[in-house]
């Protein structure tokens, strides 16, 4: 078998390697989506379009800012 574990910073060389800027990295990609389906859309759609990556990390934090919000109050 031969089986390579990628790591984040490998991923983000590779985004980085399509255009993607410097401060769209996986880690951010987590911190924003919503869950783990959410983070596969997100890293396909940075994947076919690099230049728009940042202004999608921003729209997708706004959505689910509130969703992050709740938890929070729940949480309290």
């Amino acid at each position: 078998m031969n089986i390579q574990l990628l790591k984040a910073a490998d991923f983000n060389e590779k985004l980085h390697e399509r255009g993607a800027d410097n401060d769209v990295t996986v880690q951010r990609i987590c911190r924003v989506a919503k869950d783990e389906t959410q983070v596969r859309v997100v890293l396909e759609a940075v994947w076919k379009e690099p230049a728009k990556a940042d202004e999608l990390l921003v729209r997708i934090a706004m959505e689910n800012g509130k969703l992050f919000e709740f938890e929070k109050m729940l949480e309290g």
